[in-house]
């Protein structure tokens, strides 16, 4: 998945700006001038952070980043990131850092051009390879059987599973530098020549799906466990084409425990969202992730929001547990290993937010 040689290129390039796969990069040398003509948010420090995406693009994992852990997790992940594992075949991209980028992608043999599916893409959490948490979800049955549709024509649906970077990531150890998601550098400017390396991978392999002509547009969404639930969400307020979006245990998008260009949320499409904490879950996402809804509802009334907290038992709750606060993982045993639990038993209640709100249904900014 990754070329280890390129890492010295790519920082310079971020960095000094240089031509790369024949794209320059350089960051623009005023950039409150940069917030202005990207129409972006712009509330992030321009002393410290580059407005207006809130960190600039993670760094890639070199084989001593975390004291060694990066190399332990990248060859894991390169092991283990086999969409053959998981009878899925392999869609293939190369980014304009020339970095080369893949896909798992599950098709049920129902999908045609006559009876299109709905497309679900999974953002897999961070640390642990993509293609085996796809089981633990318990969702690789259902892409022949879930309704999202309401049509008893076309039951099932169209599963594209994104693989992760191994980068930097602003968590506690030994997830600092793992594979996952840059949702720091929050520029989903499609315009922009710095659109973040991510969005653009998950564009290009969302674009391959639909190429195919068997992807009912008006039910594209968006999934993700953890980290890549904060990167689903972060995708779904600000692309027009996905109708909602349904994800487990997502951290704060805009503002986590160690951001240091934590952002006031900002969305440019009022896309649907539940999402499914454990009242006690790791680094007191449950309390950070409230906090996240409550703001979104005061910013933007009209987003439909459902928030769901649940037990041990994976049995909706009315609160999280303050005892499970912490950001420090150590002190938080519990939470850890319930935000490595996927609530099956909560895989209808998803799909059905899913099916009762397609993209047409969608209010208007």
């Amino acid at each position: 998945m990754r070329s280890f040689g390129l890492w010295g290129r790519r920082v310079a390039a971020l960095a000094c700006g240089v031509t790369l796969m024949g794209q320059a990069w350089a960051w623009p040398a005023d950039p409150t001038e940069a917030a202005r003509a990207a129409g972006g948010p712009g509330s992030t420090n321009a002393a410290q952070c580059n407005v207006p995406y809130g960190s600039p693009p993670a760094a890639i994992s070199t084989l001593t980043s975390g004291m060694g852990s990066a190399a332990l997790t990248g060859l894991g992940a390169a092991v283990l990131n086999q969409c053959g594992l998981i009878g899925a075949e392999t869609l293939t991209w190369t980014d304009p850092t020339g970095d080369k980028r893949a896909a798992c992608l599950i098709v049920p043999p129902q999908a045609s051009a006559a009876k299109p599916l709905p497309l679900l893409t999974f953002l897999q959490g961070s640390l642990f390879p993509a293609a085996p948490q796809v089981p633990l979800t318990g969702w690789q049955p259902q892409t022949r059987k879930a309704d999202l549709t309401g049509d008893p024509a076309r039951p099932g649906f169209i599963l594209l599973v994104p693989i992760g970077r191994n980068t930097h990531h602003y968590y506690p150890f030994p997830d600092e530098y793992a594979p996952g998601w840059d949702n720091w550098h929050r520029n989903l400017d499609r315009n922009s020549p710095f659109l973040n390396l991510d969005v653009a991978a998950i564009d290009q392999f969302i674009a391959m799906v639909k190429a195919r002509g068997i992807v009912d547009a008006n039910r594209q969404y968006m999934t993700g466990w953890s980290n890549g639930a904060a990167l689903a969400q972060l995708y779904a307020l600000n692309t027009p084409s996905v109708a909602a979006a349904s994800v487990y245990s997502s951290p704060d998008p805009f503002s986590d425990v160690q951001d240091p260009c934590a952002q006031k949320p900002f969305a440019t499409t009022l896309t649907p969202l539940m999402d499914v904490h454990n009242s006690c879950d790791i680094i007191g996402i449950c309390q950070t992730g409230s906090a996240f809804h409550k703001q979104l509802a005061q910013q933007f009334p009209k987003l439909q929001q459902r928030h769901v907290i649940l037990n041990a038992l994976k049995r909706e709750v009315s609160s999280c547990n303050a005892l499970c606060a912490s950001q420090n993982p150590v002190l938080n045993p519990v939470g850890n290993v319930n935000h490595l639990i996927w609530p099956t038993n909560w895989n209808k209640a998803m799909f059905d937010w899913l099916r009762d709100h397609p993209l047409s249904a969608k209010p208007r900014p």
